[in-house]
């Protein structure tokens, strides 16, 4: 054991997997790099081959648990399987196709432990990692960063956010019958803002995304992550258009 341990932080990243597994090594070295200790629960939604044993490289360096799937269900069960594995009072999410700046999850775990208990969650900065053109138009827009709408934040996006543990149980965590990648985290974030939660940015945590460079992944991804959140809007928002916008707890739209 180090005789000089980093600093512990009561947080738990989870991490849901498909395949990737370069990708999934930079960002658990990412987290290796970080001066801070937290747990890492990594899902592994029945990757065709399993990252059991790159998990292993990590065991030494990382606070890490490994889940596999007996079978694929998606991203959203897969998050919720993490958190049932997660030890701590608050939880994070990121991608395997991210890498995270060293102090992001202390900057997540500091927003939300000096957060008023109106504040669920928080989302952070996400930048692209390569230089061509659709990861420019990611970045530019700041499709991946928290989406504000007449004075508050309607919701956080996954590859870069936190939430106090209690307000997920107490929605229930992510709707699995989302199978694939968009819209489980606004429909999420409109299950806490029915209860009267607010969402908060958090800019200087940060992480950095992979994204697919051709224009046919471009338009994929668009569709759906639009048609995930179209189905969440429908579900959900009908009730929140016509209830009272909470009162956000601090200053607008940083309440801290």
């Amino acid at each position: 054991m180090s005789q000089n341990p980093l600093p512990a932080l009561p947080l738990s990243v989870v991490v849901p997997c498909y395949g990737r597994v370069e990708f999934t090594r930079k960002l658990l070295s990412s987290f290796s790099a970080a001066p801070d200790r937290f747990q890492v629960v990594l899902v592994d939604d029945a990757s065709p081959e399993p990252l059991g044993q790159l998990v292993d490289e990590f065991r030494a360096h990382l606070d890490i648990d490994y889940i596999r799937q007996p079978r694929t269900r998606g991203p959203a069960a897969a998050r919720n399987r993490g958190l049932s594995a997660a030890r701590h009072p608050f939880v994070a999410f990121t991608d395997n196709d991210c890498i995270v700046q060293p102090h992001w999850a202390r900057e997540l775990t500091t927003h939300l432990r000096d957060a008023s208990p109106q504040v669920a969650g928080v989302g952070g900065r996400t930048l692209a990692v390569g230089t061509d053109i659709f990861s420019r138009y990611y970045s530019y827009h700041k499709l991946l960063d928290p989406h504000a709408h007449q004075g508050r934040y309607l919701y956080v996006v996954t590859a870069n956010c936190a939430f106090k543990r209690s307000t997920l149980d107490e929605v229930g965590g992510f709707d699995e019958d989302l199978r694939r990648p968009g819209g489980e985290d606004p429909g999420l974030c409109f299950k806490l803002l029915r209860r009267g939660y607010v969402l908060n940015y958090r800019p200087s945590a940060i992480v950095h995304h992979h994204y697919r460079p051709g224009l046919v992944d471009f338009a994929r991804t668009l569709f759906q992550y639009g048609r995930g959140c179209r189905m969440q809007t429908d579900r959900y928002m009908p009730d929140l258009a016509t209830a009272p916008t909470p009162a956000p707890a601090g200053p607008p739209m940083n309440a801290m």
